[in-house]
């Protein structure tokens, strides 16, 4: 990423991999700073490039000061699909549990081969912690303005932030919904795309992290910041 701490006036690239409803480049939609490019398979999103991801190679993206990847969490939730694993080793058993796990290290190695300053993969917080390292960042969503928990782990090189969570019982989320989203169905939405959407206020916390090291640029990488159980 080129240096902009001089006051250059050159709009930034944020790369939103499985956009999906586009929630988690939604608030570098709405900034002048920003221009923002959409990788979806699905024509409905009228995305910037319709692609199978595990269809692309790096040079079918553009250059890019951030990458945002969401991929989708079927597999690797731990609501369901529990016949497609092995639970003793960690392996998955069915051919779709297979492609799940081969499309998130295929965008891995496209995020690599792109070299952005920053990037961050998102995963609810369940079995894709079996094949990546532990993750940089682990928020909830009711910390950023939804209902209900949703635990949900951020992986990537971040700038300095902090990761906002909670633990279950307080007050700040529905009592009923678990982090596994079994009893979630009522407010997480009504279609798989609704129940993916990043929320708008981790995408501008997202936001304004990546364009304060921009702004005063740093060698340091983020460490885990988690703010202590949410005080009622």
């Amino acid at each position: 990423m080129s240096d902009r701490s001089d006051g250059s006036t050159d709009r930034l690239v944020c790369l939103d991999l499985f956009a999906g409803l586009g929630g988690f480049s939604a608030a570098f939609e709405e900034s002048d700073r920003w221009d923002v490019v959409t990788v979806e398979l699905e024509d409905e999103f009228d995305p910037d490039i319709q692609a199978d991801i595990m269809d692309l190679r790096p040079r079918d993206l553009p250059a890019a000061d951030l990458v945002l990847a969401s991929p989708p969490c079927t597999y690797f939730s731990t609501a369901g699909n529990h016949h497609a694993w092995n639970f003793e080793t960690h392996q998955p058993v069915t051919e779709d549990a297979r492609e799940a796990v081969a499309l998130v290290f295929h965008t891995l190695g496209l995020i690599r081969a792109l070299a952005p300053e920053y990037w961050f993969l998102e995963n609810p917080q369940g079995r894709l912690r079996w094949f990546l390292d532990r993750p940089a960042g682990e928020v909830t969503y009711c910390q950023y303005g939804r209902p209900y928990m949703k635990r949900t782990d951020l992986w990537g090189d971040h700038p300095p932030m902090t990761y906002r969570s909670c633990s279950r019982g307080r007050s700040c989320h529905e009592a009923n919904v678990e982090y596994d989203g079994t009893s979630a169905t009522r407010v997480l939405g009504d279609t798989p795309a609704e129940r993916a959407k990043v929320p708008y206020e981790l995408s501008g916390a997202i936001r304004e992290a990546v364009e304060a090291a921009i702004d005063v640029p740093t060698t340091e990488q983020s460490e885990l910041t988690e703010v202590a159980t949410f005080a009622e």
